[in-house]
């Protein structure tokens, strides 16, 4: 046994807490103890003001940044001329807020998209207009010049002109499951979390698109039942279908073109790239000149990233940076470039750890800006008057966060407070000034203005309230403690004892993990879920992050490459009989927990070659990775053509026989990302096993299974279900 880990363990035992107020799982799911914070949806470029929506969702506020007083009302909906709205979603301003984007009656696509209904609202004349007469819109932009808007609709693009109030149809082709112009198909927008694929070219003359044609993508169903929702009511006897397309490991993905629309002469053009057909096009950006773009791409297996220009008028492309690894690039940072007319920035990890580079706009290397062993893990942006990169950083451990700035000589200064825990910033146009979000696992969110040289301003919210609160309930707290891998290498995790905490007695475990690529669930941070009601009924939860999880640099994220699953839930068995042999936790009543790719990790750890859980939670598991969409899998695992003993070492399907302890299988039967019938086929597996089961099935939900009354169940589902097997 580990003796740090014993020791450890032994000095946390005194912090006694004495009998505290009921939590109900009610109060957990209607966020009772969630911390707030003031809403500043929009900061100015005057750099002293923000602009938010009012309580009532009837007008657009704007407030002093560093006092927080009213100066004006922007817009009431109410009082506008022309046309008036019934409440205001979101908003949107152009480059020279004069004119602003508002919307309402959003419907969700997908996990990011969207449609709405739009309407653009003249601030000078104060006339609100309806974007367009023709249904609802998605993925809108203004025009740099602010004087047009974009649009998606119906798999098409379109252009507002605002001048005249002309709506011009860039492409007529869009069809649904065949062709898109302009959005992501659902891959992209899943994988590489982008919903629109156009941009403006920094003189607003050309619109620069993908193309996705998915065709030959092969359609995946879901079922959609009445169940009281009267939007689905003609489900009611009949259920209904909801068909899109779903590339699985190794199978087809959408072919991706590149195209560019002149606004003035309305021509298309398809531009020229040197594609492989199987390479992806994640992300377009606009440069600062005139007749130029930025196009990213990667390769099928997500190891060769290149970065074109290219001319939209001549139709001439030039490869400008490239970068390959062994495993792969991850593509979460490639939309941070940032461009001026000198030089763009770019986030890599070939040092070891994940930095910031300053490129010439030629390519050519300037300076690596961030270094050591401390990784980045956000980019903020640049003060480009003083030469000044501003961004968020791992504060010497793996799960403390940290506001840096680091001028162009790569001299790196922190700007958060010396409290340990996690702060993140968000700056204004001018880099002068930022909102610091700080919090711990012992204390709620405060929100203060800073200088940028990181002086306090003043306290937004300090959610003094809320914090009293917690210490009149004198809740057991979060101890951070060291562990080891099954394989010996140092893993970081928090443990919540129970309640009056009794170190004389022996409680049940509940191990709460999601184990996945890059992924964080041990941060020193606020959080009030239900570890919290766990704990209140006399569970010990633990949560460690195992090999291959974030913020330790690229050999330690990348080393479960081409073996998902394997070290993940090595590892948490490895924690669990480390715990298990602790005196006040009983080694035969430990349980796991997890959600997606948490899920199958739960999944998997009941079919180990050594039992060590008693029951598993499993929700929405992918179960074999043959199962899961291509750009995600083969990231981490390559095709199956290439991979075939990784795909099956820990599959769900060629483990079964080793199953041994009780399962709760938990589904959403709308999730289109983990779908379904991987469930499905795990049922039959177990029942051809003679393997007894619990499962809980939810019609009409997605992968998050949202909606009060269902996650109440959930998770009092769970509950019981812990209960019942661990009791």
């Amino acid at each position: 046994m580990n003796k740090k880990f014993f020791g450890f363990i032994c000095l946390i035992i005194c912090a006694m807490t004495i009998q505290a107020q009921d939590i109900s799982l009610n109060d957990i799911i209607e966020k009772k103890y969630a911390a707030k914070s003031v809403a500043v949806s929009n900061m100015m470029k005057d750099g002293s003001s923000y602009v938010a929506i009012s309580e009532d969702g009837l007008s657009l506020l704007r407030y002093e940044l560093k006092s927080g007083q009213l100066l004006d009302t922007i817009v009431n909906v109410e009082k506008t001329r022309e046309h008036q709205m019934k409440h205001i979603e979101g908003f949107c301003f152009n480059e020279q807020e004069n004119q602003i984007l508002l919307w309402n009656n959003a419907k969700p696509v997908y996990r990011r998209s969207f449609y709405a209904d739009y309407y653009v609202y003249n601030r000078r004349h104060n006339i609100l207009e309806p974007l367009s007469e023709n249904g609802a819109q998605r993925d809108v932009c203004f025009s740099p010049d602010g004087r047009m808007v974009a649009f998606a609709r119906d798999n098409n693009l379109f252009i507002k002109k605002l001048d005249f109030k002309t709506e011009v149809a860039v492409t007529k082709d869009g069809a649904i499951n065949q062709i898109i112009n302009g959005t992501s198909d659902w891959l992209y927008e899943e994988e590489f979390s982008t919903t629109r694929m156009y941009e403006w070219t920094a003189d607003s003359k050309y619109l620069i698109y993908v193309r996705f044609n998915e065709s030959h993508v092969k359609e995946y169903a879901l079922t959609e039942y009445y169940c009281s929702m009267p939007e689905k009511s003609d489900y009611q006897y009949y259920p209904g279908e909801y068909r899109f397309k779903y590339p699985r490991a190794g199978q087809d993905n959408s072919r991706v073109s590149l195209h560019a629309y002149q606004v003035q002469y309305r021509q298309n053009t398809q531009l020229t790239l040197p594609l492989d057909k199987e390479d992806y096009i994640p992300y377009l950006k606009a440069t600062k000149q005139a007749n130029q773009m930025a196009i990213m791409t990667l390769n099928r297996n997500q190891n060769e990233f290149k970065l074109f220009y290219i001319n939209p008028k001549s139709n001439i492309n030039k490869l400008v940076l490239s970068e390959s690894n062994e495993a792969y690039i991850d593509p979460t940072y490639l939309p941070e470039i940032e461009f001026t007319s000198k030089d763009f920035t770019y986030i890599s990890e070939k040092d070891g750890y994940r930095h910031l580079y300053l490129y010439k706009t030629n390519g050519m290397l300037i300076k690596q800006i961030t270094s050591g062993s401390n990784e980045l893990l956000r980019y903020y942006g640049r003060d480009t008057i003083n030469n000044l990169f501003y961004y968020q950083a791992v504060d010497e451990l793996p799960y403390h966060r940290a506001v840096f700035v680091s001028d162009a000589k790569g001299k790196q200064t922190r700007l958060s407070d010396k409290e340990k825990g996690v702060y993140s910033a968000r700056f204004n146009p001018g880099m002068k000034v930022f909102i610091e979000n700080y919090s711990s696992a012992t204390q709620a969110n405060r929100q203060c203005l800073k200088q940028a040289k990181g002086k306090t301003i003043r306290m937004m919210e300090d959610n003094a309230e809320l914090q009293a609160k917690l210490t009149d309930m004198k809740l057991p707290q979060k101890e951070f403690f060291e562990c080891q891998a099954a394989d010996g290498q140092k893993l970081y995790g928090w443990m919540l004892r129970p309640q009056n905490f009794d170190e004389n007695k022996t409680y049940p475990l509940v191990m709460i993990q999601y184990s996945g690529p890059n992924s964080q669930e041990v941060l020193d941070e606020y959080s009030f879920d239900w570890e919290y009601f766990l704990s209140r009924q006399g569970y010990v939860v633990v949560a460690v992050d195992g090999r291959g999880t974030g913020s330790r640099g690229e050999a330690f994220r990348k080393q479960t490459y081409m073996k998902l699953g394997e070290m993940e839930s090595a590892d948490q068995a490895a924690v669990a009989r480390q715990l298990g042999a602790l005196p006040y936790i009983d080694e035969n009543r430990m349980a796991i927990w997890g959600w997606s790719f948490g899920g199958y990790i739960s999944l998997i750890s009941l079919m180990q070659d050594e039992a060590v859980f008693k029951a598993a939670i499993s929700i929405a598991p992918v179960c074999d990775w043959r199962y899961y969409n291509t750009a995600y899998t083969e990231r981490f695992m390559r095709r199956p053509q290439e991979n075939p003993d990784g795909y099956d070492a820990f599959s769900a399907f060629s483990r079964i026989d080793k199953f041994s302890g009780n399962l709760l299988l938990i589904h959403g039967l709308s999730d289109d990302n983990v779908h379904p019938n991987q469930s499905m086929e795990i049922i039959d597996a177990l029942v051809r096993q003679g393997i007894q089961f619990d499962m809980q099935l939810y019609p009409n939900r997605n992968h998050s299974i949202l909606g009060t009354t269902y996650r109440e169940h959930l998770y009092r589902k769970c509950f019981e279900f812990l209960e019942n097997k661990l009791r």
